[in-house]
């Protein structure tokens, strides 16, 4: 029997798993964490990182394993195509373009190199490199190679800049960071795949912030589709086949990020990979198009398929519940609203005693949730009706909902 291994236990996994025992294979799930969401779906867990490359690359030869794979994070991915290329696996993209995806820098070059309308940007490596900084403020100061939104501020003056772009340092694996100039507008999310090097736009969304402070770069939610114009739309599929060719990528799913603003769509950043949290669920009850399913296609070579794809998206949105610093009790409310077809989709992030930050990264997220409707209108009803449904308490049954 054929076996895979799956770099990351995550939700996301859970299905590609599912998919991959569909096709024959014998799944060994590679995770630090022996509770994390898949564990229990694959045949075999093993408790190695699926950030290790070296780690990952001598299991895989010394266990026989016949495809290396992640779908939903940069690193992981990364450490695929590096055990691909070593091993001689089935990988989607080249080693080397995985690092230009996972390293911030090397991106916004080739995406200057490539004519990606982006920002302007500079590359730092020690916080007093900023002092003189020639972008005007505001200005996005990020490490080059983290995730979950680690690190991430939005500066308005030098004194802050310099504060954030420690921070960034001491969060970036490499000890470099970045900043950039700072897009007006409002952000949106345009997941496309591309299909023999020509790029197609599956589904697109816009971005509901938590606040207009130091954290607006934190996601709350999306609601799909995106309030954009012919012209926009037009400008949308433009830059995805510039990104195409700019890191000559031939089939595979692939999303970016952007900030739009009076008809201008200026790139933040891209991944050649399925979106983690609800993407793919996402994707798949607004256009029909399964995402896991063209992860899996893009690793073994196989032309990417859109047959199944609806002619119309669907009114969709998504809710990211946050936590007030404490210890994880439980949510309430939920399991009603799901029952009662308002929620399509909820998952509970945490367990109880878990304990969850001040940070508002992805990691601290408590719970996410999905609707579809067949208006903006019906969906603005269920959203406000889940706001006065739901709630997240500590383990002393007080509310830590964050509702800011």
């Amino acid at each position: 029997m054929k076996k895979a291994l799956v770099l990351c236990a995550t939700v996301p996994h859970t299905l590609l798993i599912e998919k991959l025992k569909e096709r024959g294979y014998h799944t060994i799930v590679a995770d630090m964490n022996p509770n994390a969401p898949a564990v229990a779906t694959a045949d075999e867990f093993v408790a190695i990182s699926a950030f290790d490359k070296e780690a990952i690359t001598a299991y895989a030869a010394d266990n026989s394993i016949d495809l290396v794979i992640s779908s939903c994070s940069e690193q992981a991915n990364s450490v695929s195509c590096y055990v691909g290329e070593k091993l001689d696996l089935p990988h989607p993209y080249s080693y080397e373009t995985s690092l230009d995806v996972t390293n911030k820098g090397r991106m916004k070059k080739l995406f200057k190199a490539g004519g990606v309308t982006t920002s302007d940007f500079m590359l730092f490596s020690d916080a007093a490199e900023l002092e003189n900084i020639a972008l005007d403020f505001p200005v996005v100061v990020k490490p080059v190679d983290a995730y979950s939104s680690k690190g991430v501020h939005k500066a308005d003056y030098s004194d802050e800049l310099i504060e954030f772009a420690k921070d960034a340092l001491r969060v970036s694996r490499s000890a470099q960071g970045i900043v950039e100039g700072y897009c007006p507008g409002i952000e949106i999310q345009v997941d496309c795949v591309a299909v023999d090097g020509k790029a197609h736009i599956l589904m697109t969304r816009s971005k509901r912030t938590l606040s207009q402070n130091a954290i607006e770069l934190n996601s709350g939610g999306s609601n799909v589709p995106a309030e954009m114009t012919d012209a926009e739309l037009e400008q949308a599929g433009e830059l995805a086949q510039r990104i195409v060719d700019a890191f000559n990528l031939k089939n595979t799913p692939f999303f970016y990020q952007a900030r739009m603003d009076n008809g201008v769509i200026s790139v933040l950043e891209f991944a050649p990979r399925i979106g983690g949290g609800l993407s793919f669920q996402m994707v798949k009850r607004a256009t029909g198009v399964d995402m896991v399913d063209l992860s899996i296609q893009s690793f073994l070579g196989e032309t990417v398929s859109l047959d199944d794809m609806f002619a119309k998206p669907k009114h969709l949105t998504t809710i990211l519940l946050y936590m007030e610093p404490g210890i994880f009790g439980c949510v309430t409310g939920l399991e009603e609203l799901v029952q009662d077809g308002t929620v399509d989709y909820g998952a509970v992030l945490k367990k109880r005693g878990d304990k969850v930050g001040a940070d508002r990264t992805s990691s601290n997220r408590a719970a996410m949730l999905l609707m579809t409707a067949d208006s903006r209108e019906e969906i603005e009803e269920k959203t406000a009706k889940v706001f006065d449904a739901i709630d997240i308490l500590d383990i002393d049954g007080i509310s830590r909902l964050s509702r800011g």
